[in-house]
């Protein structure tokens, strides 16, 4: 009886230690991971950007440079009233777009835009309700107006014809306004 807890203790303390290795094997792994995990992360979120320079655009009103002295023309291209629920809360808007376009295409934009008049809308009311609060808010609605040019231009076919897309009306409502 004497040899049996004597030989108890020794396998008592062999488990005891071969139960802490897998835990000392999980922990050492979990602290290889954490140090890689920070190193990449301190690689990719602390790199520095690259230097951008700004390019002005405007001049000392807030107008927009002409760079091209060329007599120009406006063509109104649609009056719609999409909606925009981006945000989860349903916004409409009444806007109105227009073109700046050479005086000597004028003739042949008013052609190109009553023969795609419906396409024309709906890629309107395509950006508005696809875009993000924030290009909504811009002062100068750069990045609607940029949108607009790019779906403008593809539906036209013609890269050259906009010369510079206007809105001269956004009104924003909510519901139940």
């Amino acid at each position: 009886m004497a040899d049996e807890k004597a030989d108890a203790k020794p396998k008592a303390e062999a488990a005891s230690k071969k139960s802490k290795l897998p835990i000392l094997i999980i922990a050492a792994l979990m602290g290889v991971e954490g140090v890689g995990v920070f190193f990449v992360a301190k690689m990719f979120v602390l790199a520095d950007p690259a230097s951008v320079e700004a390019v002005e655009t405007e001049d000392e009103y807030g107008d927009e440079r002409v760079e091209d002295a060329q007599p120009t023309a406006e063509v109104e291209i649609t009056d719609c009233r999409p909606s925009n629920k981006v945000t989860g809360k349903l916004i409409t808007f009444r806007l109105r777009v227009s073109a700046l376009v050479a005086a000597s295409e004028a003739e042949h934009a008013v052609e190109l835009i009553r023969a795609n008049s419906a396409r024309l809308t709906d890629r309107v009311n395509y950006v508005i309700r696809s875009a993000e609060p924030q290009h909504l808010n811009e002062p100068g609605l750069e990045t609607i107006k940029r949108r607009l040019k790019k779906e403008l231009d593809r539906i036209l076919g013609d890269e050259q014809l906009i010369k510079e897309v206007l809105i001269p009306e956004l009104l924003q409502s909510g519901p139940g306004v």
